[in-house]
């Protein structure tokens, strides 16, 4: 059987929301269910929970990847103010209080990546992009990673300064003793001679 994978760029917020659900083991791990797949909050967050009953948010935006996490951070603060009503509605985080891991998706990763993963442990930031092989449609997820690569911590040479060629104004000639000077007028005379 021949394989035909190629990537696809027409998809819409809803399709990627169904191709993450339907990824949720591979997003969070074993054993994890879908509480909500849409949230009533800003960026309409998935909420899953993992297999050691914790809950996790999954924030995305396939082309504003400021927008996925910025409103993931917004759902984690609202997730975390109510989940003791939250524990009383989902039976499957069996009323532990622990605040949800952060999940944020997007095609490329947010500005300053590399700060709010070494802020933050409990954040995982992920790059997608959407495939078709033969017929099936799936999402291909890739961590963006939490320490520089060896070729980013490589010492940088130091620049020899390069000479910029300025243009300078034109200014006339400073006169020399063989040019002739124009005579002073009487009112120039007059006006050196009163020094």
């Amino acid at each position: 059987m021949k394989l035909h994978i190629q990537a696809v760029e027409d998809y819409d917020r809803e399709t990627l929301r169904t191709l993450l659900i339907d990824a949720a083991d591979e997003l969070v791990g074993p054993g994890s269910s879908v509480l909500e797949p849409m949230l009533p909050w800003d960026g309409h967050p998935i909420l899953l929970v993992d297999a050691e009953c914790r809950p996790v948010l999954v924030s995305f935006d396939r082309d504003n990847s400021q927008a996925a996490l910025l409103s993931g951070l917004r759902a984690s603060d609202q997730l975390t103010l109510a989940l003791p009503w939250v524990n009383q509605v989902y039976a499957a985080l069996k009323q532990q209080q622990q605040p949800p891991r952060l999940i944020v998706v997007s095609a490329e990763p947010p500005p300053g990546n590399r700060a709010v993963l070494t802020d933050s442990q409990t954040i995982t930031l992920l790059t997608c992009r959407v495939l078709r092989v033969n017929e099936d449609t799936g999402v291909l997820l890739e961590q963006v990673d939490r320490e520089p690569r060896p070729a980013e911590v490589a010492t940088a040479t130091p620049r020899q300064p390069q000479l910029v060629p300025v243009a300078l104004a034109s200014r006339a000639p400073e006169p020399t003793a063989d040019q002739d000077l124009a005579p002073l007028s009487e009112q120039e005379t007059a006006y050196f001679q009163q020094l």
